[in-house]
Formats: C-alpha cells, structure tokens, sequence
C-alpha cells in the first residue's frame, strides 16, 4: 500500500525539480545573460567591421554619406546602417537610417543624404557611422 505512494511522491518530486529549473520569459537566467550579452556586442562589432563610410560630401540639398556594407554570410541578408552628420565640435546635426540589402558574400554601396540649408549648413560635417543592425 505504501509503494504507490512513495512512486507519486517521486514523480511529484521530478516535476517539481524540472520547474525549479524554468523561468518566466522576460525573467533573466542567471549566467546566461552575460553570455548573450557578450554574442550581440560581439555580433555588433563583427558587423561595424563589415560595414564603412566611404565619402562625405555637401550637396546642393545639404549633405550626403557614401558607404558599403559587406555580408560574409551564405545567404543574402538585410542591414539598418545608421550614420549621423556631425559638426567639427560633433554636435550631431542630423542621423539617418538606410536599409540595404546585400547577397550572400558580396559588398553593397550606398548613399544616404541630409536635408540641411545650404546657406546655413556648416562648412565641414563629418559622416560617422553609428551602427549596423542584421534586420
């Protein structure tokens, strides 16, 4: 009479034991977070290396950033390349997000412009790159 007692009190004691090990979502774990922490600034890093600011120039509506992106990847993939106009003291002026697609292996150019007054732009912007995101 004992023995099937003593089999729910073990099956309830497994149970209990697999739940302890969850946790809600949202709900960091601890250990894992730094870990993941680590992938997407290692991840962010490999990809501000695959992606620079190749010219900056005035243009008759304000200003304009030529840049590449390169996917070293199998399979085609979508980048938001962020990149802010900055005076010399680097005030910001204007940012800009471009979404660029890239096949798998190759390098993409392109260009993102500012709208900033001609007369009243200043007369040096550097274009820096801000970030690159796989969408």
């Amino acid at each position: 009479m004992i023995a099937p007692y003593l089999r729910l009190v073990g099956v309830l004691g497994g149970c209990a034991a697999v739940l302890a090990g969850c946790t809600r979502a949202g709900t960091p774990t601890p250990g894992v977070e730094g870990a993941d922490k680590a992938e997407a600034q290692h991840s962010t890093a490999e990809m501000q290396r695959s992606a620079f600011v190749t010219g900056c120039g005035g243009t008759s509506a304000g200003w304009e950033a030529t840049a590449v992106v390169s996917n070293r990847d199998q399979v085609e993939h979508r980048y938001l390349v962020v990149i802010s106009f900055l005076t010399a003291e680097s005030t910001v002026l204007e940012r800009t997000s471009t979404e660029v697609t890239v096949a798998a292996g190759a390098t993409q150019d392109f260009t993102t412009e500012t709208k900033l007054d001609p007369v009243t732009r200043p007369q040096s912007v550097r274009c820096v790159l801000r970030g690159v995101e796989q969408l």
